[in-house]
Order: structure tokens, then C-alpha cells, then sequence
């Protein structure tokens, strides 16, 4: 029987000029915060946003990198899964994974949906690719996250405005004699708020007037200027989700290893979601406790939060640097709203 292994991922952020590039410094501008308060509570220096691509059209461009890097047909894919947090102002109908299909040249009949799932929904696609190889006997499928969060960023709102950035990233699962994906473990539980001021969750959206960013006409001035839109928005209550994420990715980590021929100390690196430094720091110090000596990568200072698409941007620039080589025992942890997490477990 043969292994199904993970390719490297394809990746599509947008270009690193300065008006798809917030800076801090540009925060600075638009709301009470500073280059060190974001820098210690979050570790972001920069995020890229997309003024002119929406979550399909980042993510066809991220799925046509991943072809060109794996030298794949597009009509020998099977299946196409496209995770995505669900966006107000972005086209929902028909499904992405669709749009996809058609854009890349994919063949007319194989399985193409979305699934959203929080900033877990790559991890989820990939195992849902996986489990759909093993049941139907399939040959290759592609799973993609791809976010524009910045869309659904209130830019007054100092907590969440310094996080988000946009791009996409994809990975194909395909056959290889080799040792390929060891083991996928998800997870859920309703993100139950409070009954106070949080009576949508914890990581939520609520409808209120905000301020949006787009790219100001006297650029001698200001890169950004500001505009005021009622519509949703990502609202977070910081300390919870703190406390949240830190716990599930130490524990996702543990169950994915659990019942392997591995032990935590045989990882040699961990890729987690790059939602925040702090909280990476808090799950890699608990690890280590535990036996872990590997790596622990992330490139959130240059992208910051990119949701579905955060691991796979960080594989993608760890593989081009050579700190994930050939046989490399890689963990990937992603956790999101909902609430949910989940981690993978395989060799590069």
C-alpha cells in the first residue's frame, strides 16, 4: 500500500511593495497603538493586504505556484478542498473551490467544496483530502487556504487591527512510496462567550460602523487613508483566546504523536498557526518541557495573521531556506474560531 504524502506548499501573498505593505509604522497613524506595543504583545512587524484580490483569485494564483513547484497536470487532480473563513463582502455563490477548478483547467467532475473552520481550516482540509484518498482510492487532491482578513478588520479597534494580513496558501496530497502524512487530529467546542458583553463568542463578528483602509490618493501624504463602513467585523476578546490557544496547540501536538512510532523528541519541526508570538512562545516552553528539541518556525513579523493561509506561508519560506530538508519530521498546529484546532504529523 502506498503513503500519501504532503508536497511543499504553493503560496501567493500580495506584492512586497509599499501600499500592499502596514507597516506598524503605518498603525501608528490610524490608531492609538506604537511600533513597541505591537511588537511585544504580538511580535508582527508588517502584514500585507490585498486591495485587488479577493479570497479565489489569491487562491488560484497560489494553487497555479503549487502546480508549477510540484510539475503537475491539473487535469490529474481529484478533488479540490478550499478552507476560507466566510467573508461579507466577498462572493460566496457558487463555492470557491469551483472558481478554482474552472480558472486552473482542473478535469469537469471531480468533488470541489469549501469548508470553513476558523484559521484551522487548512489542517482540516488536508485531512479531510487524506481520509478522502484512503475511502475512494484517489490519486491526488489539493487543499488550500487562502484569507483576506484585512477586509474584516475594524482599523479603530487597536486589539484585532494590528493582527491580520491577506494571502493563500495550498498543498497537493498525492501517492509516493515514501513516508508520507503519520497522522491528522481535529478538534471542536462552541466558542459559548459570556452572557455579558461577549454573547456571540469570544472570536466573533459583529456588526458595527468601522474604519477601513484603502490606498489614499495623494500618496506624498499617507500610503492608507480612512473610511467609515457599517458592516461585520472580527471582534476578539484577547485574554481568552490567549489562554485557549496556547493549551489546545501543546495538547494538539501531544495527541498527534500519540499512538505513532514517535515521540515528541522526534520532531524536528513544528510549524504553528502565526496568530501570535506570545502564544507560540507559551506553547514551544511548555513542549520543551516535555521533551521537544526541534525548531519551531513561523514568519508572522512579516505577514502576521493569515489565518488558513499562516502555516502554509511559513512552510513554504522554511523550505526555501533550508530549515525543513528532505525526511524532516514535521508538526503542523493551527487553532481558530468556533472554537477549533487540529495538528499533522509527517514527513517532508
Amino acid at each position: 500500500m502506498t503513503n500519501i504524502k504532503l508536497s511543499q506548499p504553493g503560496i501567493y501573498v500580495p506584492e512586497n511593495i509599499p501600499i500592499n505593505v502596514i507597516t506598524n509604522q503605518d498603525l501608528e497613524r490610524i490608531v492609538d497603538t506604537s511600533d513597541e506595543w505591537i511588537t511585544s504583545r504580538t511580535g508582527m512587524k508588517e502584514r500585507r493586504i490585498s486591495h485587488d484580490k479577493n479570497v479565489r483569485e489569491m487562491a488560484v494564483l497560489a494553487v497555479k505556484n503549487l502546480l508549477a513547484k510540484t510539475n503537475t497536470n491539473p487535469e490529474e487532480i481529484d478533488e479540490i478542498i478550499f478552507a476560507t473563513n466566510r467573508h461579507d463582502n466577498e462572493q460566496e455563490f457558487p463555492n470557491h473551490a469551483n472558481y478554482v477548478v474552472r480558472m486552473i483547467g482542473a478535469r469537469d467532475g471531480i468533488p470541489a467544496y469549501d469548508q470553513g473552520v476558523g484559521c484551522s481550516g487548512l489542517l482540516f482540509a488536508i485531512r479531510s483530502g487524506y481520509n478522502s484518498m484512503i475511502v475512494e482510492n484517489k490519486n491526488k487532491v489539493i487543499a488550500i487556504g487562502s484569507e483576506r482578513l484585512t477586509d474584516m478588520t475594524d482599523y479603530f479597534d487597536r486589539n484585532t487591527c494590528v493582527l491580520f494580513g491577506d494571502g493563500a496558501g495550498a498543498y497537493l496530497l498525492f501517492r509516493s512510496e515514501e513516508e508520507g502524512i503519520i497522522k491528522n487530529v481535529v478538534y471542536g467546542r462552541p466558542d459559548k462567550g459570556d452572557n455579558k458583553d461577549w454573547k456571540n463568542g469570544y472570536l466573533a463578528l459583529e456588526r458595527k460602523k468601522g474604519l477601513k483602509i484603502k490606498i489614499a490618493e495623494d500618496q506624498s501624504r499617507s500610503k492608507f487613508e480612512i473610511y467609515e463602513k457599517e458592516q461585520n467585523y472580527l471582534v476578539m476578546k484577547g485574554n481568552e483566546i490567549f489562554e485557549f490557544a496556547s493549551k489546545v496547540m501543546r495538547s494538539a501536538i501531544h495527541d498527534v504523536v500519540k499512538g505513532t512510532n514517535y515521540k515528541l523528541e522526534d520532531i524536528d519541526v513544528i510549524i504553528p498557526h502565526g496568530a501570535n508570538s506570545r502564544i507560540i512562545r507559551s506553547a514551544k516552553e511548555g513542549l520543551e518541557k516535555k521533551g521537544f528539541r526541534g525548531q519551531v518556525i513561523t514568519n508572522l513579523e512579516k505577514y502576521g495573521n493569515t489565518s488558513t493561509a499562516s502555516v502554509a506561508l511559513a512552510e513554504a519560506e522554511a523550505i526555501e531556506q533550508g530549515l525543513i530538508k528532505p525526511n524532516s519530521l514535521v508538526a503542523r498546529v493551527v487553532f481558530g474560531a468556533g472554537f477549533s484546532w487540529a495538528a499533522n504529523l509527517s514527513r517532508s
